[in-house]
């Protein structure tokens, strides 16, 4: 029956292992395509930020020179000569492939001089829109920057270029950059050194694809007004509206008609005064991933082989182990045994240890009966002092102490006798401090009491939360420095409502606080831990034997610690209430 149970297990297990590989496979191609993928698209974003950077940059230093042309008042057309002369000099610095032309215009935007290339006739059309663009509500830009047009309307993959256009600060007079824009663009993505599934296309603010190297038949068609030839290559131009309105760079993906695959793309978008383009970068997604398919393919057929190692190895331990089934059995049986044994003798052992315990408390008893008769003797004589007979009492109830505690040694087997009474707690908690009193002498310790007026009744073992009341507060004296501080605070407590008051369901809480050295954060749930001490000599016992008496009279017991600053025991015991009343 065991083999057929193991044989079903085993054949359980293969078919669980092939699952879950092919989960596995399943998982790890898909992350690594999505992670392949990402990176592209990161390394995307990398490049169509150089680019928009660097023409930005070339951009921002050209109309810094613009300005050096308006504002200087030496260069103006009353000195027409010299100002000309400036003009052709400085475009002779520049690179004549993208600063076409300088053109200097009066104040009705006419041509009056062209330095370089003569302004295309698109040029012409600008006129109204110069003229409205420096006196009306956008006036506030500082320059003009035209669209890109093609030199040539009807054609349009002739050269694209555009105007930035300055006014003279001393006149009405205008100073133009034609801008050579296929110049100006390559001349930024060359040096990406980009490889054949990566292209740049740009759209201007009005949506229209203004640059794109593998369709320039589509070049100044709006994605705003889609025509039926648009329509016929993309399914939908939703992506490309998303990136008009960002105004931050990102990153995504896109489908398109047809049996072209999806496309993964990165843009960023740059405002140049009052115009902007989006400069997008696009790769085709099965491009990417190609030299992924191929290193994948090896991975499936090694992870094939080490399946095929793995259940070769699961029958070789299932045959082993069917074989060893026998002697494991035989062995758990002397294992069973030798634990019986180890049993019985650690029964005995104890059973010493609990002779030893009884003896030793047996000796305790016999000096501590004579240092309390001896105290007898010493207050029975007449003319004894009065502070004298305090300490004498103080031995006295501290070798009735003693002799509880092993006579609660003595009934270890047993349950902690419990008789309770009604009492009060906050004499119990004077009685504790007058005990420890020497003590808190000798260490010139401060206790501050904050009690209520009445008297706060409990139900409970007056001996044992005596032992709480001193084990606390030796912990508090052993705490602090010389001229240290212990509180003592006394309350009701309404739960209910979490309210400060007196009456039915309440219960006393008791809040003993010191400026000691407090816990460390690490050992603070630990404190409550049978045998778990700091103290050198200690025996762990104090704290766990008292939160035992708290929960034996159906209260809570909490800690509060700072390293090095305080600590702070709460204790709640139920109000006890004269039901005769």
């Amino acid at each position: 029956m065991q083999k057929k149970v193991n044989k079903y297990f085993l054949g359980l297990m293969i078919f669980a292992t092939c699952i879950f590989f092919i989960f596995l496979v399943d998982l790890i191609y898909s992350m690594t395509l999505d992670d392949a993928k990402k990176n592209h698209q990161v390394q995307q974003l990398e490049m169509a930020k150089v680019v928009s950077e660097g023409t930005r940059y070339f951009l921002y230093h050209l109309v810094k020179d613009m300005e050096f042309i308006t504002s200087n008042p030496t260069l103006t057309h009353k000195n027409n000569s010299l100002l000309k002369d400036f003009i052709n000099q400085f475009r002779l610095n520049y690179d004549h492939t993208i600063l076409s032309s300088i053109i200097l215009l009066d104040e009705n935007s006419n041509i009056k001089y062209v330095s370089g290339k003569e302004p295309p006739k698109w040029f012409n059309n600008l006129h109204n829109e110069i003229f409205y663009f420096f006196n009306n509500d956008t006036a506030h830009y500082s320059f003009y920057v035209s669209k890109v047009y093609p030199d040539s309307i009807s054609d349009i993959k002739s050269e694209k270029s555009f105007l930035i256009i300055m006014p003279f600060k001393n006149n009405n007079e205008y100073a133009a950059f034609l801008i050579n824009f296929d110049s100006l663009i390559k001349n930024f993505i060359t040096p990406l050194k980009l490889s054949n599934n990566d292209f740049v296309w740009i759209l201007d603010g009005e949506g229209r694809l203004i640059y794109h190297p593998r369709h320039q038949e589509m070049l100044f068609n709006s994605i705003l007004n889609m025509r039926n030839e648009c329509l016929s290559c993309h399914k939908t131009f939703d992506d490309q509206k998303k990136i008009m309105t960002s105004s931050t760079p990102n990153f995504g993906e896109y489908l398109v008609k047809g049996d072209e695959p999806s496309k993964i793309f990165a843009y960023v978008p740059m405002q140049i005064e009052n115009q902007r383009w989006n400069i997008a970068i696009s790769t085709l997604l099965p491009d990417v991933i190609a030299g992924l398919k191929s290193r994948f393919k090896l991975f499936f057929i090694l992870g094939v082989i080490i399946l095929a190692t793995l259940l070769s190895f699961l029958f070789i331990i299932y045959y082993l182990n069917m074989r060893r089934i026998k002697s494991e059995e035989d062995t758990k049986n002397i294992e069973r045994i030798r634990d019986f044994q180890e049993q019985l003798n650690h029964s005995s052992r104890l059973a010493s240890i609990g002779e030893l315990v009884d003896s030793v408390a047996h000796e305790l008893n016999t000096p501590m009966g004579i240092i309390s008769a001896h105290a007898d003797s010493i207050l029975l004589r007449d003319g004894a002092e009065p502070e004298l007979r305090e300490e004498l009492e103080i031995i006295k109830k501290q070798t009735r102490r003693v002799s509880d505690y092993t006579r609660t040694i003595l009934n270890f087997s047993k349950r902690m006798p419990f008789e309770p009474k009604e009492m009060d707690i906050i004499s119990l908690a004077d009685e504790s401090l007058y005990i420890l009193s020497p003590k808190i002498r000798e260490k010139r310790i401060k206790v501050i009491k904050y009690y209520p007026e009445y008297s706060l009744n409990i139900w409970g073992d007056q001996n044992q939360l005596e032992q709480v009341f001193i084990n606390l507060l030796n912990n508090s004296i052993d705490a602090v420095e010389p001229g240290g501080l212990i509180t003592v605070e006394m309350k009701h407590f309404y739960k209910k409502e979490k309210i400060f008051k007196r009456g039915k369901n309440g219960s006393i809480m008791v809040i003993i606080n010191d400026n000691g050295s407090g816990i460390n954060e690490d050992n603070i749930n630990k404190v409550f831990e049978p045998f778990f001490t700091t103290k050198i000599s200690g025996t762990g016992l104090g704290l766990s034997i008292v939160r035992s008496i708290i929960i034996r009279h159906k209260g809570t017991i909490e800690v509060k610690s700072k390293k090095g600053e305080m600590t702070e025991f709460c204790i709640t015991l139920p109000e006890w209430e004269n039901k005769n009343e």
